[in-house]
């Protein structure tokens, strides 16, 4: 069983209590987006994807989205708004492919390796004994697969002109090798698979995912044995030519024409930031994974669903918004990039796992804060 699964991490001592796999899920609020292995699909009010798969659900429906207008003042923003969280991949179909050593590394140091898609992973609190013991987990999932001929260099070219005649350019980036004709969202980056999956569990997954994980979503493909080792053979052996992230453009500076709270809460409070920060009084007691704690960090009892509670941190936030437009070099990257090599804060920027706010945001928040603030 995963959830029984666990490790001896670096900082434990003898006689210490060892963390279990429900425990590390639960410190990360993994559930909140993802299936995880032998865990209950979380309710509406407290998952982020199935929430806003229902938000665009109810509002294709004519008769429902009439209802939920009278019920929800703002369902109108909520449907301007949601366009994360919308498809997510299944923790159960990673944990029975990736390399446990790279899953280990990746948790405490994520990286872009979904260059179309928005969202991302978040930074966590993780300790080590946390991350050993998801190594853990990750090593029993992994499904045995046969062994194959090792990558050859030689297979390359035969392997770009496979990849592009059985339609895999379709949905996949090779790095700058490969553009994809009709980008898919949750399609990685194939140039992480080097790092990301064994030669061999490549192949496997190449000719039959569902065989890997039922949950897999890319479908299975009619090729031969040979052939599979050639198009893994490309994605091994082809040149990525790879480009780091351009610099960081200098940060933005406050607006000077006159800005109202109601702007600031429009386009950038009530848009990302109550999603994390709610008043737990106008919600059902829900306070939300940055007010109440949560992705292993703990509470900072910061509510952002009335001005009030914004003016109470404003001298906080510039830094964790401008820390955000910093690391999106490495967590929010192009296709054709490689993400950057940072030098982390200890505290990550927000909002987390997003792409950063707009620098004409950020530039209305200076502008209002410096403005004095006015409601």
């Amino acid at each position: 069983m995963l959830v029984a699964a666990f490790a001896l991490g670096a900082s434990a001592q003898p006689g210490d209590p060892l963390p279990t796999l429900q425990h590390v899920f639960a410190t990360g609020d993994c559930a909140r987006c993802h299936v995880v292995p032998e865990v209950a699909e979380l309710p509406r009010t407290e998952s982020c994807t199935t929430c806003h798969v229902w938000i665009r659900k109810v509002a294709a429906n004519p008769d429902a989205r009439a209802k939920a207008i009278e019920i929800f003042p703002k369902w109108e923003r909520y449907e301007r708004n949601v366009a994360t969280y919308l498809q997510v991949p299944s923790l159960t179909a990673g944990f029975a492919r990736l390399d446990p050593d790279w899953v280990r590394g990746w948790i405490a140091d994520p990286h872009d390796v979904r260059p179309y898609l928005d969202e991302g992973m978040p930074r966590f609190e993780f300790s080590d004994d946390e991350l050993s013991v998801l190594r853990h987990a990750v090593a029993a999932a992994n499904v045995e697969v046969p062994a194959t001929p090792a990558p050859d260099p030689a297979n390359v070219e035969a392997g770009r002109q496979l990849f592009e005649d059985r339609g895999c350019v379709v949905c996949h980036a090779l790095g700058a090798a490969q553009k994809p004709v009709t980008p898919l969202a949750t399609a990685p980056d194939l140039a992480h698979t080097r790092d990301r999956m064994s030669p061999d569990m490549t192949v496997a997954w190449i000719k039959n995912p569902q065989a890997i994980s039922a949950d897999a979503t890319m479908p299975p493909s009619a090729v031969t044995d040979a052939e599979a080792i050639l198009l893994r053979d490309y994605v091994y052996g082809a040149d990525l030519a790879s480009a780091e992230p351009p610099a960081v453009a200098a940060d933005p500076v406050a607006s000077a024409e006159p800005v109202t709270w109601a702007q600031v809460e429009e386009r950038v409070i009530g848009k990302i930031c109550i999603h994390c920060h709610m008043d737990p009084d106008l919600n059902e007691g829900r306070a939300g994974p940055g007010n109440a704690g949560g992705f292993g960090w703990a509470a900072t009892g910061i509510e952002l669903q009335s001005v009030e509670g914004v003016i109470a941190v404003a001298d906080k936030i510039p830094a964790v918004l401008l820390r955000r437009r910093h690391e999106a070099r490495r967590d929010t990257v192009t296709q054709g990039q490689r993400p950057a090599d940072l030098v982390r804060d200890p505290r990550p920027g927000m909002p987390l796992g997003l792409p950063p706010i707009p620098d004409e945001d950020i530039a209305l928040i200076l502008g209002w804060i410096e403005q004095g603030m006015p409601h």
